[in-house]
């Protein structure tokens, strides 16, 4: 506080007389610049705009001036506070004229209505007066039905992150918070709230809501939580959901069709709706008792697509199952402004499902399985996962349950590369060496895999050579950082590529895998779309390296022809995009240029992520009993009946294991893993029983 105290002091001396406004005590005059403020925090100069772009500059709205990055969030709060309440004084304005007609609002009392500072020039508006004339500047305001101090509303609410802690927060002991934890936990478990439910965005707001009343505070009752409160809910959602809609009509949209079985055993089909506003759950349909044929598909895909309506689709995404290719190819025939589109994740993951096919790659397959033995050992035994985890791995696992379950078993292999040396190590330690667990044949078994096996150590780092790059892909498609649709085309030429140059461009090497991701690229997944994402993303097109404008440019042209009957506008359109790859106009200027790596592309209606679902996705370490991750990690940890010890289920003793090694810790892992001096030639024997693969045959037309 003294801080804010001292800049407030020596800040006043130079706001302008002729405003009291709050926001002028965070700023100073700028010396022969009329109408110019320079912000105390970040020194920045605001020009023109008066009191109202400065309070938009110190409280990071975006608009018309560039957000301060300095200023702490209790006056970032006060700010915004300001200018809501500017606005709500303009509504209130508004309704008030409306109300009397054209008269003027000049004989209205203070009273009626509060008249704020909202001129851009930062005038002073004086005083505020009652109909009676008295002063109500220095009187107590009322928040929650409390009566609060005169300055209450400069300072956000204690509760809120970044917030100055209140006194009596800090002073409280941690007995205190226990109690109240525990409080909180045992309300948990009598209504048998899923764990995971404390990961809702809702609940710490809720919490800090309680506190910033105070004790005495009644929880909403059965009544207000099935009655208005849930209106209120439903309004809201409504609004919200109004918004994205509106904007399908500029930007379009992709519907996407997610089919799948709840605990009862019932089909459902579920509908979301993609635009680069949000996503959006559209409706639900229950399939039970229905034909499961591509004409049933159909018909309840095609009265979906009437709903969402025809002309703001631009394409509609199943997955590769032989029904939803039919019906959504069907779909697109009928219409013919939109494209079908494979979900591209579940795409990729067939590609990695191939890699380890044991008809045509047995040796990955069986590498897979040893990997996997490692794995069930150590989650299997209590003791043996506690040594691991607190004395060799730093509390980081060896397991990483991702997007699918292809994907967990290539990423689970880079984490056993990862720490191949803490395990070595682990396997003989003197702790290990004189434990019951080095003494039974299986236990064996698994040390010598660890210590002796160097073949499969080596098959390990092949896998992870030939993978990787796919595996980046697959995170690509479905992450939430950028759009894939313009990077997708890029991303699969460049994954290629790299696998190539791993295996030192040698043909007998990479062609296998090679002819896989072709196969399933050019049969299944290869969109015209893609190429047009590419084409207008200017970080990708625009980069020298970038060797296929004739192929996107190409792929451009259906997509206009396909999606803009009209022919004058398909012209117009051509010759925009001429001005664009030619870098004509506004596209040669150098701010353009500058920024074409650095911001995600704005596409005209082809900003579009090619993903199925949201999946939810984090980096956090694997949890052991989180459903959420039991079918992926099944293979990896799940229970067999010869790895368990009756007395090792002290589940107690097991350390809460770290967040897991981010993406770029585990994919770089050297690709020399043999410190025992050999070299790094590619392993013939390997190689051999990839030579004759038919990729074609590997694809099931009912995947």
């Amino acid at each position: 506080m003294s801080s804010c105290q001292s800049n407030s002091a020596t800040s006043t001396a130079f706001a302008p007389a002729r405003s009291k406004d709050p926001a002028w005590s965070h700023a100073r005059v700028v010396p022969r610049a009329r109408n110019s403020a320079q912000c105390l925090y970040c020194s920045k100069i605001i020009r023109g705009g008066g009191v109202t772009r400065l309070r938009h500059h110190l409280g990071g709205i975006s608009g018309d001036v560039e957000a301060c990055k300095k200023v702490s969030d209790d006056i970032k709060w006060q700010m915004k506070e300001l200018i809501n309440e500017m606005k709500k004084n303009q509504e209130k304005k508004r309704k008030l004229s409306l109300e009397i007609g054209c008269g003027s609002l000049v004989d209205l009392t203070y009273d009626d209505v509060d008249v704020g500072d909202d001129e851009y020039e930062g005038g002073s508006q004086g005083p505020v007066h009652d109909s009676k004339g008295k002063g109500k500047g220095k009187g107590k305001e009322k928040v929650g039905g409390k009566s609060t101090g005169p300055f209450s509303r400069f300072f956000a609410p204690r509760t809120s992150p970044g917030s100055q802690p209140s006194i009596k927060s800090a002073m409280c002991s941690k007995e205190m918070i226990d109690k109240a934890k525990m409080t909180i936990a045992n309300w948990w478990y009598d209504a048998n709230l899923p764990f995971n439910a404390s990961q809702s965005k809702f609940y710490q707001p809720a919490i800090d809501a309680i506190a910033a009343i105070g004790p005495g505070f009644k929880g909403p009752s059965l009544h207000e939580l099935r009655g208005n409160l849930l209106k209120n809910s439903m309004t809201e959602v409504q609004n919200y959901l109004l918004d994205i809609k509106t904007s399908w009509r500029d930007s379009g949209c992709s519907l996407m069709a997610d089919g799948w079985t709840n605990q009862r055993q019932q089909p459902i089909i579920n509908f979301l709706v993609y635009c680069p506003k949000s996503t959006m759950f559209f409706k639900s349909i229950d399939t039970s008792g229905l034909r499961k044929d591509a004409e049933t598909l159909f018909k309840i895909f095609d009265e979906v697509v009437q709903e969402v309506g025809v002309k703001n689709i631009v394409q509609f995404i199943t997955d590769n199952d032989a029904i939803y290719k039919a019906a959504g190819k069907k779909l697109q025939q009928k219409y013919g402004s939109f494209f079908w589109s494979p979900c591209a994740a579940h795409c990729i993951d067939l590609m990695l499902e191939n890699f380890c096919d044991p008809r045509h790659f047995p040796i990955i397959d069986e590498t897979i399985k040893k990997a996997r033995k490692i794995t069930k050992f150590i989650y299997n035994h209590v003791w043996v996962l506690a040594l691991m985890r607190k004395d060799f791995t730093k509390c980081h696992d060896l397991c990483r349950p991702t997007i699918t379950r292809f994907a967990t078993n290539f990423l689970s292999i880079q984490c056993l590369l990862l720490f191949k040396k803490e395990l070595r190590q682990m396997f003989t330690c003197d702790k290990w060496i004189v434990s019951s667990y080095s003494k039974s044949n299986i236990e064996k078994e698994i040390a010598v895999i660890v210590l002796e096996d160097r073949e499969f150590w080596t098959q390990c780092q092949f896998i992870v050579t030939i993978s990787e790059p796919l595996v980046r892909v697959l995170r690509l498609v479905d992450g939430d950082e950028k759009p894939a649709m313009g990077y997708l085309y890029n991303a699969m030429e460049k994954a290629k590529e790299n696998i190539k140059a791993r295996l030192k461009n040698k043909v007998s090497a990479f062609m296998p895998f090679i002819r896989v991701i072709d196969a399933r690229w050019d049969k299944q997944l290869y969109s015209p779309l893609h190429a047009a994402g590419c084409l207008l993303n200017p970080g990708i097109y625009f980069n020298p390296c970038f060797k296929s404008k004739n192929d996107v440019s190409r792929g451009f042209m259906t997509c206009v022809v396909k999606m803009e009957p009209d022919i004058d506008k398909q012209d117009e359109i051509i010759q925009q995009i001429d001005m664009y790859k030619n870098a004509y106009g506004d596209f040669g200027q150098p701010i353009a240029i500058r920024q074409r790596e650095k911001n995600n592309p704005v596409f005209v209606r082809y900003n579009l992520k090619l993903r199925e679902r949201n999946i939810k996705r984090g980096r956090d370490a694997l949890d052991l009993i989180n459903l959420e991750n039991i079918d992926l990690m099944e293979k990896w940890v799940g229970e067999e009946s010869e790895l368990i010890d009756g007395e090792d289920l002290d589940w107690g003793s097991i350390e809460e294991p770290l967040a897991s090694q981010n993406l770029e810790e585990v994919v770089n892992v050297g690709l020399d893993i043999d410190d025992d001096g050999g070299d790094n030639d590619i392993d013939e024997n390997i190689l051999s029983s990839f030579a004759n693969v038919d990729p074609f045959c590997l694809i099931d037309e009912n995947e």
